[in-house]
């Protein structure tokens, strides 16, 4: 009786462990789960400005810097301002707009139009600058300047819009330059 009762309980074993090969085996395409390592997300680079540096720093220059940097972080990207900077001409959190330029100035030296953290950020009186003068804001050239000092010449303007009205400067520009402009 012994012996019936192993015997039944091998053939139970070997039964339940064909129908669980037959079932593995008959999976089709459907039941079959394919795993792969797929590489890592790519970074993204973080958005990026770049800044002209000038006057009393060590290391005047164009430098690359993470969008939404201060003048501080363009100051010390130059090497800090030298000992002869005048300290209380620049606001050092005022924010920066790529292709700002940044002039530190020496005690009683004058500040150039369209420079970034000058205490009063002096704006340029379109109808009175010079076209060198003009030049210093950002996306105007030699070109540009001269175009808007003949227009100006011939019509002097009432309104800064007028820059892009009369098509002297495109809308990115007018964007760029507008609040560093005047009409007095």
């Amino acid at each position: 009786m012994r012996l019936v009762l192993i015997a039944a309980i091998v053939v139970a074993c070997l039964g339940a462990g064909g129908l669980a090969f037959a079932r593995l085996h008959a999976a089709g395409p459907e039941d079959l789960v394919v795993v792969t390592e797929s590489p890592p997300p790519a970074r993204t680079p973080e958005p990026s400005i770049l800044i002209d540096v000038a006057g009393a720093v060590a290391h005047p220059g164009v430098y690359r810097l993470a969008a939404g940097s201060r003048v501080i972080d363009a100051l010390l990207a130059a090497g800090g301002m030298t000992g002869e900077a005048d300290l209380m001409a620049l606001n050092k959190a005022a924010p920066l707009r790529d292709g700002a330029r940044i002039f530190v100035p020496r005690p009683g030296e004058p500040v150039p139009a369209g420079t970034l953290g000058s205490e009063a950020e002096r704006k340029v009186d379109v109808n009175h600058a010079s076209a060198a003068e003009l030049e210093g804001l950002p996306g105007i050239g030699p070109a540009t300047a001269a175009r808007i000092v003949r227009s100006r010449d011939a019509r002097p303007f009432v309104r800064i819009d007028e820059l892009q009205t009369r098509g002297l400067v495109t809308p990115r520009v007018f964007a760029d330059i507008r609040e560093q402009l005047t009409t007095r």
